[in-house]
């Protein structure tokens, strides 16, 4: 018998037995769990994922709504193309949980083809597609290393920014899983910097016989999941960097007052609270975060930043039915201290209100909201293409969703007031666009927004609405 005709026949048998363990009232007692397909993963990392377990006692709707989240739980590994997670009932009060699963290739070389630009637009417009604004490189990822969900890759990049550096990280190091771990170090050299901003337009400095800016730092996370949806996370880091005369002379606050370099250390704690659907494009659920950074300590300082910022985010998603999603999300940060221009960071780099794409705004603190209405056009599948020559590839994943979104934004900025307008300014933008979902968590989002401004225009991203 064919693995499809197999996985129909256990819904078939799943769904008679449901319906009478249902309409009896009767609890089911799950026997075991079968695990099938997994190649390369470890058992116990599928296992740690589930939330039925063998000998479980269960009413038929609270087993059905535990091995849903279970598939979740397994999908949002990032370890696997597809996951069926289905009861096969032995009898009305009996049943055997089957987890079949097809894993994606782990050894993954990556091409690097990053713009140094905000985003693609500013990338398209504001520097006519100028191909030596362009990162180019490689990484190259061990996905799954020792069958345990580790990751281990190096990282070689060219070009506008040239970057050298690894990273390895261990989800469990503990039998249970609970514990992680997460150690990397980076090597980063840039000829043109961002010293200031004016009008909200960036102040780029180039310096023709090298580099402006250079950079190495280290890091180290440990991390606790003591729950499936909670994590906990302490992480310390050293950075180093130094700036050459061509952007101190222009930005005497770069790193502190007339300084060329610094170096300090940073420590922080921070928490997730995350209950996504799939977390590459998430349509119920939610998402909550809080993080509090110290960068300076005392130890090792040269003119270090002696500042402390506050993050917090909250994102929730409702799905109203299988066409139509709702989605909110709140971001914001707080900084303690007054930053220096190397480590502010305020709206127009990785957060941005839609339909600024071409401004960047600094400052201490910001807030940022988000809402989506997304209708399914196209409902997700997975299609098998037995043409590849590769098994994890042969199943090509695809959605196409209508997406209608409207955000609000604001910046507080203590020093740069006078020089940007948008600064201390609530910013809004809305719009509607096209999203487009495919394996590998790949995401292109079509939009076209008008904001506050009066300002209109077509947009291209590639990541999750928010």
């Amino acid at each position: 018998m064919s693995r499809a005709a197999r996985l129909l026949l256990l819904c078939a048998l799943a769904a008679s037995h449901a319906s009478s363990a249902q309409q009896t009232s009767a609890r089911v007692a799950v026997l075991g769990i079968s695990i099938t397909g997994n190649k390369a993963t470890k058992d116990r990392i599928i296992l740690r994922e589930m939330v039925v377990n063998e000998g479980d006692t269960l009413a038929a709707m609270e087993l059905a709504e535990r091995m849903e989240r279970s598939r979740q739980n397994l999908m949002n590994t990032g370890l696997f193309n597809t996951v069926a997670v289905l009861p096969l009932y032995i009898d009305a009060a009996n049943a055997m949980i089957e987890v079949s699963v097809h894993e994606r290739w782990t050894i993954w070389p990556s091409p690097i083809f990053q713009l140094a630009d905000p985003n693609f637009n500013t990338w398209w417009r504001t520097f006519n597609r100028d191909p030596d604004r362009v990162n180019y490189g490689a990484y190259l990822y061990k996905y799954n290393f020792r069958g345990r969900n580790e990751t281990l890759y190096i990282k070689a990049q060219f070009g506008y920014t040239r970057q050298f550096g690894f990273r390895y990280k261990v989800p469990g190091i503990d039998p249970r899983g609970r514990w992680g771990m997460s150690i990397g170090a980076y090597y980063t050299e840039q000829a043109e910097v961002t010293a200031a901003t004016a009008d909200n337009r960036r102040v780029l400095l180039r310096r023709a016989d090298g580099p402006n800016r250079d950079e190495q730092k280290a890091d180290l996370e440990v991390s606790l999941r003591r729950s499936h949806d909670i994590r906990h996370f302490i992480r310390a880091a050293f950075i180093q960097a130094s700036a050459r005369d061509t952007v101190i002379g222009t930005a005497l606050d770069y790193f502190d007052g007339p300084a060329s370099s610094a170096r300090y250390l940073t420590l922080g704690y921070g928490i997730t609270w995350d209950r996504r659907d799939l977390r590459i494009f998430p349509r119920a659920g939610h998402y909550a975060e809080a993080r509090v950074d110290r960068l300076g300590l005392g130890l090792f300082s040269t003119n270090a930043p002696e500042i402390t910022t506050a993050y917090a985010t909250v994102k929730k998603w409702w799905k109203l039915g299988e066409p139509v999603s709702l989605a909110l999300g709140l971001r914001g940060k707080y900084t303690w201290g007054t930053p220096p221009y190397y480590a502010q960071e305020g709206l127009g780099y990785g957060h941005f209100v839609r339909g600024y794409e071409y401004y960047v705004v600094d400052g201490e603190h910001f807030a940022l909201g988000k809402a989506n209405a997304v209708v399914q056009l196209v409902r997700p599948r997975n299609q098998r293409v037995e043409f590849m020559p590769a098994e994890a590839f042969r199943s090509l994943y695809f959605a196409l969703y209508l997406n209608l979104y409207a955000d609000v934004g604001q910046v507080w900025d203590s020093r740069y007031t006078a020089s940007n307008f948008l600064a201390g300014q609530w910013m809004s933008g809305y719009g509607a666009g096209i999203d487009l979902v495919s394996s590998y968590d790949q995401v292109i989002r079509m939009e076209y927004t008008l904001n506050a401004m009066g300002e209109h225009g077509f947009f291209l991203h590639f990541s999750q609405p928010f």
